[in-house]
This record gives structure tokens, sequence and C-alpha cells, in this order.
């Protein structure tokens, strides 16, 4: 699997497979540990070891590594292919929200019929121990749910649809 890291301006590539990992085509030895069970890590890259804090804000993260911080945002290399940057909606016609992962649903905060505003939230996605709201990407009226609090959802699963 192929992801495309930006971090702040300068873009990667990465490259997750069965034998490891590659940057940019290069392998690289890692190991990736939680020190709190929350957002303080231990990063070792090859023998240097290296103190790591990462803030999740929506489908962005903030990682502070050696008194920097960073704006990082990683995207699958096929959603790249196919235009899906969220940078990139369009103010007009329709709108479907998919899952930027796999997860619960935890709470439905809109209802079909409902205008909904840039930047407020649409409903509560559980993953990996941690509670995300997903946003509305425009102004618009919900046209359709598609999923029920409990619902387990997939990367790319279609959440609920945003009409003008």
């Amino acid at each position: 699997m192929n992801y495309i890291a930006t971090v702040d301006e300068q873009t990667y590539r990465i490259g997750l497979e069965e034998d490891g990992l590659t940057l940019d085509g290069a392998p690289v030895e890692i190991d990736l540990q939680s020190i709190d069970g929350g957002f303080h890590y231990s990063l070792l890259v090859g023998a240097i070891s290296h103190e790591v804090f990462v803030e999740r804000c929506e489908d962005v993260c903030f990682v502070t590594l050696g008194g920097q911080r960073y704006r990082v945002q990683v995207e699958d290399e096929r959603d790249q292919r196919r235009g899906k940057q969220r940078a990139a909606v369009e103010e007009t016609g329709e709108a479907e929200l998919t899952s930027p992962m796999p997860g619960v649903v935890v709470a439905v905060l809109v209802e079909a019929g409902q205008e909904v505003r840039t930047g407020e939230g649409l409903l509560i996605l559980e993953a990996m121990k941690m509670e995300n709201e997903i946003r509305a990407p425009r102004t618009g009226v919900v046209e359709a749910v598609h999923v029920s609090p409990g619902q387990r959802v997939g990367q790319g699963d279609v959440l609920l649809r945003i009409g003008s």
C-alpha cells in the first residue's frame, strides 16, 4: 500500500510492504512505540531515537519532533489518483462524504433535510480508540444519511450526502 505524506510543503511517497517500509523508494528501518498510550511516542529511525508528540485535527496532524512543529497530511495514493483531495471540495452540486478511516459511528449529529455550514459537526467516528468529529466540507443541505450509531464503516464508505 502506498501513501503520500505532505509535511509542511514537502511531499514524500511512503510504501508499506510485508517486508518493511520505504520512503521515496528507499528502505527505512523504523520502530514507533507509544509512551503514554496517547500522543507521546518514541521513534527509532535506524539507530537514532526521537521523542515525538502527535496532535490530530480532522484530516491533518501536527507533529512535534526535535522542538519543531510540522503540519502533516497523509493520503492514500489511490484516493489522490482519483482526485479526492479534501481541500478541493466544490461549492455546488452534490458532495458525498466518505469515511477517512475504518471505524464505528458513535453519533450522527444531523438528519436529512437539515441545513449545515462549512465546518459544522456531522457525525462522530471512533477509530483506534479516538473519537473523530467529521465536519461539513461546505455549506448545503443534508440530502441523505447512510449510517447510524453503532455501525461499522470502512475507509471510503459513504457516510452522508450534502447538496446545494
